[in-house]
């Protein structure tokens, strides 16, 4: 009776750990675009993002949970440090080991909150000038924020001096 009221106990407790959905997380965010990456304030892309999004349960572990749909927006800043305007989405489903892979593309800058142009250079023996304007972004999984980066909206070649 022991050995049946164990399993039994076990049962319950492994039901309750499915009951609640998993999250998802982005574990692996990069740009691999043409442009400086020098707009400050972090991690900065123009038009496009390849990452990676992972399920975790409420403990952190990570889940392998396929066929799970997760939608992604990007969203530029608005008012009161909000992130209001869609600029971007991709929806993936998850594979056997709980994640998906994809590219996230997303439009030109369409907040009335952009910066710049500010004047950036690369630091080198002749340096290069360029005027930079973005505004800040994120990734959000519904309501959730992933990520937050730096839209770079524009950048102008200045050449070689300021």
């Amino acid at each position: 009776m022991k050995r049946v009221a164990s399993v039994f106990v076990f049962w319950i407790a492994a039901g309750s750990a499915w009951a609640a959905s998993p999250r998802p997380e982005i574990t692996s965010f990069q740009s691999k675009e043409r442009i400086t990456h020098l707009a400050p304030g972090g991690a900065t892309a123009a038009r496009e993002i390849d990452l990676t999004v992972q399920l975790f349960d409420e403990a952190g572990r990570m889940v392998r949970v396929p066929g799970v749909t997760v939608n992604l927006s990007t969203r530029d800043a608005g008012p009161g440090n909000g992130f209001n305007t869609i600029v971007g989405r991709l929806t993936g489903v998850t594979g056997a080991d709980g994640a998906f892979s994809g590219r996230l593309t997303f439009s030109d800058c369409r907040s009335p909150y952009i910066q710049g142009p500010i004047s950036v250079h690369r630091i080198s023996n002749r340096p290069e000038y360029w005027d930079v304007t973005y505004v800040k972004a994120a990734i959000f999984a519904g309501e959730k924020k992933l990520v937050e980066f730096v839209h770079v909206c524009k950048e102008i070649y200045r050449g070689n001096r300021p």
